[in-house]
């Protein structure tokens, strides 16, 4: 064992690991009691030496977004290598309740680089939507975020996807703030809109994706109130131009202005909702998708 100090185990697990084996199947006079020893210190050496990422999910606040179902994931780096998570799940804890955040830890004798994709799936019929994940590395202050775009997760085919793959949009943070109308009917407690922020770089014109518009600290859009969202992780839209807000809830509202601004340009981009348009899913009351621009 004392030829371990020629390694150099932070650089290269597997030869530490082929090491070990090796040398465990090579010495036919050990007891049997000394090879079960050697197995012991072979466990507690790669999981001592590899890397731990976190998943922290957060399940979504629309009706039936929890689940009792099982859950599958896992992640990709720039390197193009993954973490399984395999099924995700916290013993003694009910998982995926509405609105709950939840974090899971996997371990990788590789490190993947910065974490691109998340990979999701089930084998469940009980529909399942994920609101928000952060994944990171332990040790690492470097997360990446992903934002799902009202899709369920379900092996049911009518009832939403069995696998569901998130990326990445970019490193970006942006602030919204929005001003419900003082109508008396103006304010919604289930609107769930998300916005899609288009800008201008150059002769580009990229696009950030946010996640729903709700803050579980507070009672949102109430009338004649501001409410400030923060996203982390978008594209870098540039200067922004216009704002397409959707709504997903099964309620009615109004607002009169939406402000945004990225962590890199505080100069904000105001859009007021100059017609009074209601955002509803229910053509009767509202339209469920409002383009607007500067």
């Amino acid at each position: 064992l004392l030829q371990l100090r020629l390694l150099d185990i932070r650089s290269d697990r597997n030869i530490l690991f082929s090491f070990l084996i090796y040398n465990l199947v090579s010495l036919p006079d050990f007891s049997l009691k000394m090879k079960v020893q050697l197995v012991v210190l072979l466990l507690f050496l790669t999981l001592s030496l590899a890397f731990e990422y976190k998943l922290e999910i957060r399940t979504g606040w629309k009706n039936n977004a929890g689940t009792d179902g099982d859950v599958f994931a896992k992640i990709e780096g720039k390197k193009g290598s993954f973490v399984n998570f395999k099924k995700i799940d916290n013993p003694h804890r009910n998982d995926f309740l509405k609105g709950q955040i939840d974090t899971f830890t996997a371990h990788s004798m590789e490190d993947i680089g910065k974490i691109k994709c998340l990979i999701l799936s089930t084998n469940s019929r009980d529909k399942w939507m994920l609101d928000k994940a952060v994944a990171w590395r332990s040790g690492s202050t470097e997360k990446s975020y992903f934002y799902n775009q009202g899709t369920f997760l379900s092996s049911e085919p009518r009832e939403g996807v069995s696998q569901l793959k998130l990326c990445e949009q970019g490193t970006q943070t942006y602030y919204i703030t929005t001003t419900t109308s003082t109508d008396r009917d103006g304010g919604s407690d289930n609107i769930y809109p998300r916005l899609r922020i288009s800008g201008k770089i150059g002769k580009k014109n990229p696009t950030a994706m946010t996640g729903y518009l709700f803050d579980p600290r507070r009672n949102n859009f109430e009338k004649g109130r501001q409410d400030t969202f923060v996203f982390q992780g978008l594209t870098d839209v540039g200067r922004i131009k216009c704002i397409e807000i959707t709504a997903d809830g099964d309620d009615k509202w109004l607002f009169e202005m939406i402000e945004v601004h990225s962590q890199d340009r505080r100069h904000p981009a105001y859009f007021r909702n100059e017609q009074e348009v209601w955002l509803s899913t229910d053509p009767r009351e509202g339209v469920s998708t409002l383009k607007l621009c500067s």
